[in-house]
């Protein structure tokens, strides 16, 4: 089932397919232009520039391909299934396989820092743009990660 990442639900790999390194497949050049966007986004000083510069990249990166199984977790911890999934539906998380787990967690990236944008332009308390600035550290940390973790041989930035 094809997903597009602007959906309400942020698709997320299935923690048992988390692994340490990724070989990006053919589609690394779009994969390095979407990171270059996405660097780009969390330079900026302007919300709403950077939420356009995360939509061009959402653009360009396109649907990602999932697949709901629908398989139960393996947690290591003592809740139960309902719990898990409730959490999930609270959240609106999904955990999923993917067809290509590298654009699988751009896809996840991507769509975690457009809400925080949308959220952050939709309000004007203060406060709340502050808090902002700390995740957006985060996600630039994020960032570099996956640059590293997928060879893209992209200049890592803070």
């Amino acid at each position: 089932m094809n997903h597009k990442i602007v959906s309400e639900i942020l698709i997320l790999l299935r923690p048992d397919y988390l692994f340490r390194s990724y070989q990006v497949s053919q589609s690394k050049d779009k994969v390095c232009a979407v990171f270059n966007l996405l660097q780009q986004a969390l330079d900026e000083t302007s919300d709403q520039q950077a939420l356009s510069t995360v939509n061009q990249a959402i653009e360009i990166l396109g649907p990602v391909e999932v697949i709901e199984t629908g398989d139960i977790l393996p947690t290591n911890t003592s809740l139960e299934q309902w719990e898990i999934d409730d959490f999930d539906q609270f959240f609106a998380l999904k955990h999923v396989l993917a067809k290509d787990s590298v654009e699988c967690l751009v896809a996840s990236v991507l769509t975690a820092y457009r809400a925080l944008l949308e959220l952050n332009c939709s309000t004007s308390l203060e406060s709340a743009k502050l808090e902002v600035e700390s995740q957006k550290m985060g996600f630039k940390s994020c960032a570099n990660l996956f640059v590293r973790v997928f060879n893209l041989g992209l200049e890592e930035r803070i």
